[in-house]
């Protein structure tokens, strides 16, 4: 996708790179639940099936793609990459960001997710003179669109969340494992030698 919004590929050859690249870009082991014992399939063919649905983007100005950026917030700086940034035919400024989850859970977990495009409304608001209209994510795997209204005040409970999340971390000495059972098995980058593994 960030090769498309470049120009670098074409709209038709997508779903072509995407077959001959996957193993190369995704060379890692999927994990096995109750729910799905071949999930790297899963995510492939839903990957794929969202690929051979895309209409490219004619109605829109791409301003960003993959754009990184560096912040000063008080003490700190706030480091993100933006997937995308545009206009929309109606003018509107959109953050896009690519995610795999299928769905959130429920409106607390998107209202954190969230958090992050709020955040990087900081930089868009620097570079582009206004806050984005609409932060936007997009479900791939199920080909699902959720657009978020931008709201200031939800922009300042963003930005308090880091501020105090930044100080959470300078005053803590304390760091006690928080174990998740799936996680600790299969995603965490020290599984192997993990006193706390469960």
């Amino acid at each position: 996708m960030e090769r498309y919004a470049r120009g670098e590929i074409e709209l038709w050859d997508l779903t072509t790179i995407y077959e001959w690249e996957f193993d190369t870009a995704v060379p890692e082991k999927f994990p096995s639940t109750p729910y799905c014992k071949n999930m790297r399939k899963l995510y492939y063919e839903q990957g794929l099936n969202y690929l051979k649905n895309f209409s490219g983007y004619a109605d829109r100005e791409i301003l960003e793609v993959e754009g990184e950026f560096d912040i000063d917030v008080d003490d700190w700086v706030f480091t993100g990459v933006i997937d995308l940034v545009f206009k929309d035919k109606n003018g509107r400024l959109i953050i896009q960001d690519y995610k795999s989850k299928s769905s959130f859970k429920n409106k607390k977990e998107q209202a954190e997710y969230a958090r992050q495009l709020y955040l990087y409304a900081l930089y868009v608001k620097k570079k582009y003179g206004r806050f984005p209209d609409v932060l936007r994510f997009m479900m791939f795997r199920k080909n699902t669109t959720i657009d978020i209204p931008f709201k200031e005040e939800d922009f300042n409970e963003a930005l308090k969340w880091a501020k105090d999340t930044v100080q959470e971390i300078r005053e803590c000495w304390d760091y006690a494992p928080t174990c998740d059972e799936f996680f600790s098995e299969h995603l965490c980058n020290h599984r192997e030698y993990c006193d706390n593994k469960i």
